[in-house]
Formats: structure tokens, C-alpha cells, sequence
């Protein structure tokens, strides 16, 4: 693949962990897949790179004609992660000017802290050198930059605008990439420094925003809520709850996202007598663990339908019927589950916790738990949710539709984004 760049033209480089090669290994990606359509008609050229993607994987997903992916093999960093770690710690001495101006952008006190910031910063500087060098063999001259994460791409992202001065340079911000305490260390490297060289700081919901603004104030004319979106979905909203109480659920089963916790509750549920078909679409470590929990199930059922591609689930979401979705996570961005949920007119019972009440209502198109719910707490909701009306949960449905119309359609929420990059429609070839 070779490309040659016309400076007429406009030329996105898009980066990501996996996407376009996303096997399942980042969930949260499988949203690029449908934005990617709408983004790439703003553009005439788009290199999608999946940065942590194995060299020679193919594309997972169909792709505008416009679009050509690289996958860059910078992956295994679980495996040298004290080899990197080490490597940044040297930086401030080693690295070139870049390297040096974001190091002194900060000061940080503690071993765990300065050992996170120096893999973050090896991490990214080996994206950078190898994206560098195929930018530079393909003869691709960015002249705007999205990175889907405030993380490593993000600083990828601001270094090589030092090489494509042109480029104007975004970066979303969703949950594990935006709040310090989701790290173990509670600390996230580079923040101010990555604030001053981006041009735009897109975080996915107003709570988001309003963290950035409060933990590094007089950046706030860069930093704008973009709320993610979702394509057209089916208006279910007229269907009447059914009996046995049919609950869907879908993320990743990992310690933050809590599976086991809500297999708990559904177990509580059946012990009293309260018959649910419970349905989860996802993978993950703690798969046994939720499964143990529902092994003495005597009037509902649990059924793991395991790890499915995004249009796979909505197709699912299209043909059954569920009266109720329920995410109990420690910590997220906005998610992108419940506006599939709500968008096919599906109530939500949730944590609040991120931005999950600037979609969820409580007591309109869904109830709240706190952060710390227990498996009681949610087996409360759902009966309460259980015990509701014909009239109120109708309400409820329609409710969950009309906040998805209002704020959460996919062409809305591109449009944002274009006008972040600095683009709108019929710009292509003037820059």
C-alpha cells in the first residue's frame, strides 16, 4: 500500500488500540465501526491505524473505499512492561525535546507513579517511532489527527504534530483513560502537557468535562463534552413487558464491570420467587465466577451468550424482546451499552457513577444505584421495576427512546467530531 499525498486534500489519521482489527479485545472500539462511515465521507484519504494490532492481521470489519488500515504490531507491553518502565525512567535524560517538555510538565513524588509514567511514556514512543517511519514509507502527510483515546495515542498524537505542523490534533476521553483513580497508582501521566499540544479534548460525557476542568483548569476553551452515538435503531418502545421478566446485560465480565455482582442479585430474585430469563452478551476472567452464582437457579435461567460483534448484539437487541437492562459498573465513561439499550426503547437500572446519569433518569427511563450497590440493591431495583405498572413501564420505554433520539444518534455525534477536527461536509480537497 502506498499513498501519495495531494496537498489539496484533507488526510485523517485516525489511532486506536485495535480497531479496524478488533477481534473483541476492546470492546469500546466496536464503536468506531460504525462512526468510521460517517467520519470518512469529511476526508479524502483515512489511515486507520490499530497501533496494537499484529502486523498482517486483517481488517475485521468492512471499511469505506477511502479508508486503508494499518495495523502496527505494538503490542505485547504486558509482556515488557518493566523493560519499558525502566526505559522512561531514563527519558528525561534520553529522550529528545518532545520527551523532555512533557516530563517537565509535571512533578510526581512515589516509585509507582514515576514507573507508571515511564512505561505510559515508552509506550507511546514506541508507537510514535514505528507510525513515524510508515507514515514516512507510505508518503501519508496527515492533515488532522483523531485519537480515540486520551491515552498513549493522545501523546502520539501531540508529538507528531511537531512533523505535520498542519495537522490539527483531537483526542476523545471515555473512563480508563480519563479518571486517575481507574489506575491502580491513581495517577494518569502527561495531562497538562497533552491539554497544551492537542487542539481539542473531547470527553464523552459532562462529568468527564467536568473533571478535566477541575483537576487542570485554563484549558476549558479546548475541552468540549462529544457525547458518542449510536447508528439507527429499532423503535421497541410500544412493547409490552412479558412474563418471565426478560434482562439483558453487556460488557466485558472484569472486576470493574461487576457480571458476578448482578448474577448475585438475579439469584436473590429467584430465591423469592421472581422468574428472569437473564441473557449477558461478553467475555471475560470472572465468566466462571457469575456462572458459579447461578448454579442454583430454580425459576430463572442465566445463559452467557459470551463475546459477539457489536452488529451481531443489535441484531439481537432487534429480534427479542427485553424489558430491562441493567449495568452495575464501579466506574464509566457514559456508556455506549446503554444508549444501544436505550436508542431500541429498553430501560436501564445502573450505577451512578461517570456520566451514566447524564442517559439514565431515575424514575424516568430507569432507576439509579449508587456506586457501591450491593447484590441486594440490585435485586430491589428489579423488583421494583418488576412490580411497576403496564402504564409506568410503557412511560419508561418511551422515555428511554426520546433521550437516545435527543442526544445519543450517531450522526449528531460525528458531526461534533468533525467540527473538533475542523472540517464540515463538502470540505473535501480545502484545507
Amino acid at each position: 500500500m502506498t499513498i501519495v499525498a495531494d496537498t489539496n486534500k484533507n488526510y485523517l489519521l485516525l489511532l486506536a488500540r485495535r480497531f479496524p482489527f478488533n477481534h473483541g479485545e476492546v470492546a469500546a472500539e466496536s464503536y468506531l465501526e460504525s462512526e468510521i462511515g460517517l467520519l470518512s465521507t469529511y476526508f479524502d484519504e483515512v489511515l486507520a491505524v490499530g497501533t496494537e494490532a499484529p502486523v498482517g492481521d486483517k481488517p475485521t470489519c468492512a471499511l469505506p473505499d477511502n479508508v486503508k488500515p494499518l495495523a502496527l504490531g505494538c503490542g505485547d507491553y504486558f509482556k515488557d512492561k518493566i523493560k519499558l518502565a525502566a526505559r522512561g525512567i531514563a527519558f528525561p535524560l534520553s529522550g529528545g525535546k518532545n520527551i523532555r517538555e512533557a516530563y517537565a510538565s509535571e512533578t510526581i513524588r512515589g516509585i509507582g507513579k514515576c514507573a507508571f509514567r515511564g512505561y505510559f511514556a515508552a509506550r507511546g514512543k514506541t508507537k510514535a517511532d514505528v507510525l513515524g517511519e510508515k507514515l514516512r514509507c507510505l508518503g501519508y502527510k496527515p492533515t488532522h489527527i483523531y485519537s480515540f483515546w486520551f491515552y498513549d495515542t493522545a501523546l502520539v498524537a501531540a508529538w507528531l504534530t511537531d512533523s505535520y505542523p498542519c495537522a490539527r490534533a483531537v483526542a476523545r476521553a471515555h473512563g480508563y483513560d480519563l479518571y486517575a483513580n481507574r489506575t491502580c497508582v491513581h495517577y494518569l501521566p502527561f495531562r497538562r502537557y497533552l491539554l497544551s499540544r492537542l487542539s481539542r479534548v473531547l470527553p464523552c460525557s459532562k462529568d468527564g468535562e467536568n473533571y478535566i476542568n477541575s483537576n487542570w483548569p485554563g484549558y476549558e476553551s479546548k475541552v468540549a463534552t462529544s457525547y458518542l452515538g449510536t447508528r439507527e435503531l429499532p423503535d421497541k418502545s410500544d412493547e409490552p413487558t412479558v412474563s418471565p421478566l426478560r434482562i439483558v446485560s453487556c460488557s466485558r465480565i472484569v472486576d470493574v464491570k461487576r457480571v458476578p455482582l448482578l448474577a448475585k442479585a438475579i439469584s436473590l430474585l429467584d430465591e423469592i420467587g421472581l422468574r428472569v430469563e437473564w441473557i449477558h452478551y461478553g467475555d471475560g476472567p470472572q465468566l466462571e465466577e457469575a456462572k458459579c452464582a447461578c448454579k442454583a437457579l430454580m425459576y430463572s435461567t442465566a445463559y452467557f451468550a459470551g463475546s459477539l460483534p457489536n452488529h451481531e448484539i443489535l441484531e439481537e437487541y432487534a429480534t427479542k424482546h427485553f424489558d430491562l437492562f441493567v449495568n452495575v459498573s464501579t466506574s464509566e465513561g457514559l456508556p455506549l451499552s446503554i444508549m444501544e439499550a436505550c436508542g431500541c426503547g429498553i430501560p436501564v437500572i445502573a450505577t451512578d457513577v461517570g456520566g451514566t446519569h447524564e442517559i439514565v433518569a431515575d424514575g424516568v427511563n430507569g432507576f439509579l444505584l449508587p456506586g457501591d450497590c450491593t447484590p441486594d440493591d440490585v435485586a430491589a431495583a428489579i423488583r421494583r421495576f418488576a412490580l411497576l405498572g403496564a402504564d409506568k413501564v410503557a412511560c419508561m420505554r418511551h422515555a428511554a427512546r426520546t433521550v437516545w433520539e435527543n442526544r445519543f444518534r450517531l450522526d449528531a455525534s460525528v458531526e461534533g467530531l468533525a467540527q473538533a477536527l475542523g472540517v464540515s461536509a463538502g470540505c473535501k480537497g480545502h484545507i
